[in-house]
């Protein structure tokens, strides 16, 4: 021994000296990242309790909007890919302008062909999902102007609203069930829409609730609005105490940005604001959302991914009922190049076979997670999390390593408290693709994993149990 000390002193005394300081240069490290950041950093230590259970998980995500980039849209190219993730709405827009539905006879009455329209929602419908229709925008047989301006007529207007919700709430196949009316796309935006003055939301809401509650025989539907391009308490307050007299649904807005946390504060707003007006509680969607409201590369990439599961995981624990990422499928006219940073889950047929973008591996990805949420603590800045136990006794979850930035990487323990005695299997699935299962022999009480997660990387770690 004295020896090896004799020959290593100066090895050891480095050493020790580094043990010595790492109480003093720990705290420089954090500092040095509160002053670079703005904030402090938190590392993930993550905690799942198997043996609690909660209620069923809230799927938000079971929603996506799809813009009209092309001149009779169709969806066909996409129904096989979209059929098999499950998703139960599809929104859509211009759907009072841009098929072609809305012309006058050489008499000026008012005359309807649903042809073009009717292919796109049989194109929904063949997804298994339901049409969530964007009453918009004004048809240039009824205009003032152009598609964002008011109608000539408020009586012809609310004819117009009428005849899609006989056609689709009661005709088309026998009436769809569940079919979403939102009033109007961005009226903040589209059109300059307050909610007062002369062009005012409020009428052009109020005739359409009307015209459209006072269809006879329908099947089930939702109505409801405005989808302005963010929440805006001041909308929020006038939507539901100046339209005491009309029929309200839901309340939906947009949002586009690389924070997740302003999904959240609008969420929670969104709470506060309607909650003290009315005695039940009010559905709300977010009809558009994405990381950022222009097209760009990054929605060709993997931050786009890590994002739609972080916001995804962030909303489930607010009262939003939907959340619809903007869009399914690239515009035909949106580029030259089959990824060209087109809002776009899929590819367009444009530029040949269709092909999966990272959103929608997210989306694919996200959908194995289902059943009754199980508690989970220990999320830090980068890594959240998410945990569910289905019907059949297996438990998921989902661990998600976003960055703005797309550069942080992290080593993370998972732990499994509550156990019994038992031999597990259990599975880490990567996003990326890489798969690693093991089965694990434990007396009762924790299984501890250690998982790595480079930038913009997920994993689902499942634990079942062996008979």
């Amino acid at each position: 021994m004295r020896k090896f000390l004799k020959k290593n002193w100066k090895n050891l005394a480095v050493v020790l000296g580094l043990l010595v300081t790492i109480p003093l240069t720990l705290p420089l490290a954090i500092n040095a990242w509160k002053y670079l950041t703005g904030a402090s950093y938190k590392p993930a230590a993550l905690v799942v309790q198997t043996d609690r259970t909660g209620d069923q998980l809230n799927r938000i995500w079971e929603g996506v909007s799809q813009g009209h980039e092309q001149k009779d849209l169709r969806l066909d190219t996409a129904v096989g890919l979209m059929k098999g993730v499950g998703i139960k709405y599809v929104r859509i827009d211009h759907i009072l302008n841009g098929f072609d539905v809305v012309s006058k006879n050489s008499d000026g009455k008012l005359k309807y062909d649903f042809a073009k329209l009717d292919l796109l929602v049989s194109d929904i419908l063949a997804m298994g999902a339901i049409p969530y229709f964007s009453v918009s925008y004004m048809p240039a047989a009824i205009s003032t102007g152009d598609v964002t301006e008011l109608p000539k007529d408020w009586g012809e207007y609310g004819q117009v609203v009428a005849s899609y919700v006989g056609h689709y709430s009661r005709d088309y196949r026998g009436g769809l069930s569940n079919v979403v009316y939102e009033i109007w796309n961005e009226p903040d935006l589209f059109g300059g829409f307050k909610t007062y003055g002369d062009k005012n939301y409020i009428t052009l809401y109020r005739t359409a609730a009307q015209a459209a509650t006072g269809v006879k025989n329908t099947k089930p539907f939702l109505i409801g609005g405005p989808a302005t391009t963010g929440f805006y308490p001041a909308w929020a307050n006038d939507f539901y105490t100046k339209l005491t007299d009309v029929r309200k649904d839901f309340f939906s807005w947009h949002r586009y940005s690389h924070n997740v946390e302003d999904f959240v504060i609008d969420a929670t707003l969104a709470t506060k604001t309607i909650a003290p007006i009315l005695t039940t509680p009010q559905k709300l969607f977010i009809s558009e959302w994405g990381i950022a409201a222009d097209r760009g590369n990054v929605y060709d990439t993997k931050l786009a991914a890590a994002h739609f599961l972080a916001v995804s995981r962030a909303l489930v624990d607010t009262n939003v009922d939907l959340a619809l990422a903007f869009e399914i499928q690239d515009g035909a006219n949106s580029g030259e190049a089959q990824f060209h940073g087109g809002w776009g889950m899929l590819t367009n047929p444009k530029f040949g076979p269709v092909v999966k973008k990272p959103r929608f591996h997210a989306l694919e990805f996200i959908q194995k997670i289902r059943g009754n949420r199980v508690p989970i603590a220990g999320e830090g800045s980068y890594i959240t999390a998410l945990a569910a136990k289905d019907d059949g006794g297996v438990l998921r979850v989902l661990a998600i390593n976003y960055d703005p930035k797309g550069s942080h990487e992290e080593i993370f323990p998972v732990t499994f408290a509550g156990l019994v005695t038992g031999t597990y299997t259990v599975t880490e699935e990567y996003f990326s693709g890489r798969r690693l299962t093991v089965d694990i022999a434990i007396p009762g009480g924790m299984l501890k994993r250690d998982i790595v997660l480079p930038p913009s990387e997920s994993v689902i770690v499942s634990v079942v149990a062996k008979p």
